[in-house]
């Protein structure tokens, strides 16, 4: 209710209407730096650097006016959340969005989180903890003990995911880079947030995994359709294949399992925004669930 009167105030519109430039200009900027930083923040430790990392990796013409949208709309939901005296706290989690927003382009286009992400994540939702505290709005964390839960809890529940992936399927869950992104979102979302965060970034990415599972059966499909078209058109003759042919055939297929690698870190970035827009929501829907147990 608080939020919806302060949309109907001259200050909220205003505020709200701000939300669409400035979504753009850090949207830009964002861009701008991401193109900018080292190429090797890109890469494992014991890779060098491709070619399309020493070039241009993304631009804003594309995707970048997307994600301005998208960002203003989040920015806009966090000013919702966060606004009569909370200034200070909404130009730290709307940093905080821009952030996530680069750690999911990194994950989606080269299945990595950058160390300097994560540490400038968690510095700015520490940042974020102490004001709170200080201020006395403890909006976040009532008691000092719940950030560092918080961060244990986020990073263990990746590691027990990655351990479930070794047990299971023989191949590593998730990557360490996922372990410390949650460790470093747990700092803000506190405990019990952090569990309900783990929640939502784990519906997200159950969605993705079915929406990309979907869209390679489709193009598998069509493969095999055009292959059927392809043979009923060539003659009857038998082709052998070299061994050179049936390596490069071995390196292709390699390659394509690599590509239907599912990047996590997005999820986790998504599901924590969603967690930071609506964040009175979902707590005040936690507790009148947990109410009807009492």
């Amino acid at each position: 209710m608080e939020s919806l009167a302060y949309l109907g105030t001259t200050g909220g519109l205003i505020w709200l209407a701000a939300c669409l430039p400035i979504g753009f200009l850090l949207i830009f900027i964002a861009y701008f730096l991401f193109n900018k930083f080292p190429a090797k923040w890109y890469c494992d430790y014991d890779e060098e650097p491709s070619e399309e990392l020493l070039g241009r990796r993304v631009s804003f013409k594309g995707s970048g006016i997307i994600l301005s949208i998208i960002a203003a709309i989040c920015l806009m939901l966090c000013r919702l959340q966060f606004n009569k005296g909370y200034d200070i706290l909404f130009a730290a989690l709307g940093f905080s969005i821009v952030i996530l927003l680069m750690i999911t382009i990194s994950d989606f286009k080269y299945t990595i989180i950058p160390d300097q992400f994560t540490v400038a994540l968690a510095v700015v939702f520490l940042a974020v903890i102490i004001y709170d505290r200080i201020r006395g709005y403890n909006i976040f964390s009532s008691e000092w003990w719940q950030p560092l839960a918080g961060a244990a809890i986020g990073g263990g529940a990746m590691l027990l995911i990655n351990a479930l992936g070794v047990l299971i399927y023989k191949r590593e869950g998730v990557g360490f880079g996922d372990v410390k992104l949650f460790a470093a979102i747990g700092i803000l979302t506190g405990f019990p947030g952090t569990i309900y965060t783990i929640f939502i970034s784990l519906i997200i990415a159950s969605i993705g995994f079915i929406v990309t599972l979907i869209i390679q059966r489709l193009n598998s499909e069509s493969d095999e359709s055009s292959e059927e078209i392809s043979d009923d058109e060539e003659d009857d003759d038998d082709i052998e294949l070299s061994e050179a042919d049936t390596s490069e055939t071995s390196e292709i297929s390699e390659q394509d399992t690599k590509g239907s690698y599912l990047a996590f870190g997005p999820y986790i970035a998504i599901g924590t925004i969603i967690y930071i827009c609506f964040f009175d929501l979902i707590n005040n829907a936690v507790s009148m669930y947990l109410a009807l147990f009492k």
